[in-house]
């Protein structure tokens, strides 16, 4: 499936960037788009972690599994103190 995530967004001194990623919140995982194209396989590198790659075994996206594990991780640990 060919994934087409680029939009543009401008940075804090007013340059303009590429926000290649997709959060999608029903099931808690992130896209993170390197470059467009086909996926032709992946690889689970760590568990919740797949890197993409396409028909030219070059990498293409990186989805992670669970995203909001990794979201603010000290709000995480203040939870755990009380």
């Amino acid at each position: 499936m060919k994934k087409k995530l680029i939009q543009e967004k401008q940075t804090k001194d007013g340059q303009k960037m590429n926000k290649k990623y997709q959060y999608d919140k029903e099931s808690d995982s992130l896209y993170i788009c390197i470059k467009e194209g086909e996926e032709d396989r992946y690889e689970e590198v760590v568990p919740g972690i797949n890197v993409e790659y396409d028909d030219k075994d070059e990498i293409i996206g990186i989805e992670i599994i669970k995203a909001s594990r990794f979201s603010n991780p000290q709000k995480k640990l203040i939870k755990l103190k009380q």
